[in-house]
């Protein structure tokens, strides 16, 4: 059977827009699936408007949303990639691997105006990312956000740890992690006043972690944050008000409290996944299933950079091409020996 393309790539972030660059590039026919506002809206993309840890990316606003919509609107422009290149504003609602005799590709689904579509791929590349939890204060993530807009409150140590250097730092977790960055941000830029605030949640603590939070002098508050002090559109942060009365000075918080992982496809593909939801991989970033893959931060194990994405993605892309080149090639010399031979 023959297939609609090469290679779809699901999600266009920083992870899929480069394996989408590199595949149209290596001359395999692509397409593209942008998702819709609603993904976009829950894309860390969308959300990320500075980025100081990477060269040549500090003046730019939205630097991964820029960049992404940048790349698309130059291919757009190049005629020579016309034949291998697609878009669709969709989401993709299921993937299928359909395996048939020596027939063998995936078939995904996607809603539009006029109903569900489907189009098939003989590899598929998953970059639907993550997004990390919010805490939810009087039953809304709401509260937090324009805090985090205004970067007084984090969720990278490594796009943003500099950020807390001067300030009255929390670490917003009930985990371990939250104990480890709290230490880490101690040991890297000297603040002395650090508080966790496990705000209510089941505590995941470790002894070796408790002890460190003890050495360190890193008080944990266990109460849950019923306020947020301070105002984003002037003073910013100031601290929060706990459920049991207690007042916490902060300047700036990193919030530690783990991701949600858009892994659905993975899942319905049947591919393995990690504790957190994201996908097992091999070296070249193949999924447990052959043919489907996953870049970005959906990789189980690797750093949740936009550097790391960029690389993942080539590899990736670069691994299916000399796939798909290996078995045209290897037709040319079955085609050549069967000549000979008559």
């Amino acid at each position: 059977m023959s297939v609609d393309y090469d290679i779809a790539v699901v999600g266009a972030g920083g992870a899929g827009t480069m394996a989408y660059l590199r595949g149209v590039l290596n001359g395999n026919k692509c397409v593209l699936f942008t998702g819709d506002a609603e993904t976009k809206r829950k894309g860390r993309a969308t959300w990320v408007a500075e980025v100081d840890n990477m060269p040549g990316m500090h003046d730019l606003k939205r630097p991964i949303s820029s960049t992404t919509k940048t790349t698309l609107a130059w291919m757009a422009k190049q005629d020579e990639l016309k034949d291998w290149r697609s878009e669709i504003k969709g989401v993709v609602s299921n993937a299928k691997l359909i395996e048939s005799g020596e027939d063998r590709h995936f078939e995904l689904s996607y809603e539009t105006k006029e109903g569900p579509k489907t189009v098939t791929a003989s590899y598929v590349i998953n970059a639907t990312g993550v997004m990390d939890i919010q805490p939810s204060i009087g039953g809304s993530i709401k509260p937090i956000l324009p805090f985090a807009n205004r970067y007084d409150v984090l969720y990278c140590i490594r796009c943003d740890g500099h950020k807390t250097i001067g300030h009255k730092l929390t670490l917003i977790g009930n985990n371990d992690s939250a104990i480890y960055i709290a230490a880490m941000m101690r040991e890297r830029y000297g603040q002395e006043e650090i508080s966790i605030l496990s705000h209510g949640l089941e505590r995941k603590f470790s002894e070796k972690a408790l002890e460190l939070a003890e050495a360190y002098e890193m008080p944990i508050h266990d109460s849950p944050i019923v306020k947020i002090n301070g105002d984003a559109k002037t003073t910013g942060l100031e601290g929060y008000e706990l459920e049991d009365g207690a007042v916490v000075e902060s300047t700036v918080s990193i919030v530690s409290l783990g991701i949600i992982a858009y892994n659905q496809l993975i899942k319905q593909v049947g591919a393995e996944i990690d504790e957190n939801g994201r996908g097992v991989v091999t070296k070249k970033y193949e999924s447990t299933v052959p043919g489907f893959f996953v870049v970005g931060d959906l990789v189980s194990g690797h750093k949740m950079q936009i550097y790391t994405a960029w690389d993942e993605a080539v590899d990736a892309a670069d691994e299916i091409n000399s796939r798909l080149r290996m078995a045209k090639r290897e037709q040319k010399l079955a085609d050549l020996r069967a000549r000979k031979a008559s």
